[in-house]
């Protein structure tokens, strides 16, 4: 069963749906959730990466999914934008422009989520539809927040149509729609070993 607006508020005057700052306005049936600080937005550095991969004899460019280990892999390479507007991503005074086929990761300015204990509501993170007929994609992958879990969402950003987007910290860019689940579950996110728990950043180090 999925939450209306006035179960929302109920929920998160409750404290059982954590949404931090708490919303202005709230929508029939989700939230609205916001860009964090322009520090917070980052990008691969794919030299770094292959520069790494040509000392130790590996091919360019590839990344082995299934083994990686995000918390110490994004520490190494996610960094800031450049100033260089020949690149896909760049950074513009304020501003993060983001090029056709460009790619990046921002976080919500919101720490959104449930209790650590007895959370019995999930969120689901979408995009925004009148954004998405632009080509700007948001939140790739992975849109449930399990219930117990909390902190502020790392959102995978990219650029699939013709416009070059010009991205601002406080810009609304996705949206949450919380439902109930049949039961609180046994096991909490924090017991279960989440790399993401309580993140503050998207290279998940906080």
């Amino acid at each position: 069963m999925y939450l209306s607006d006035r179960d929302l508020r109920w929920a998160i005057d409750c404290g059982i749906l954590i949404v931090d700052p708490a919303p202005k306005s709230i929508d029939s049936t989700s939230i609205d959730l916001h860009l964090d600080v322009i520090e917070q937005a980052k990008v691969w550095n794919i030299g770094s990466y292959n520069r790494d991969r040509k000392a130790a004899g590996d091919p360019p460019s590839e990344l082995r999914i299934g083994k990686f280990e995000y918390k110490n892999f994004a520490p190494r390479y996610l960094v800031p934008p450049p100033e260089d507007d020949k690149q896909l991503v760049f950074r513009r005074g304020n501003e993060i422009i983001i090029r056709p086929q460009g790619f990046l990761l921002w976080q919500t300015k919101e720490v959104v989520g449930t209790p650590e204990e007895g959370a019995n509501l999930i969120c689901f993170i979408d995009g925004k539809s009148t954004r998405a007929r632009t080509g700007l994609l948001v939140h790739l992958t992975a849109p449930t927040i399990h219930a117990s879990w909390s902190g502020q969402v790392t959102l995978e950003i990219a650029n699939l149509g013709p416009f070059s987007f010009v991205l601002q910290e406080g810009d609304v860019i996705a949206q949450i729609t919380v439902a109930q689940v049949s039961s609180i579950p046994e096991q909490n996110m924090k017991a279960a070993g989440s790399v993401t728990y309580h993140q503050r950043s998207v290279s998940a180090k906080e």
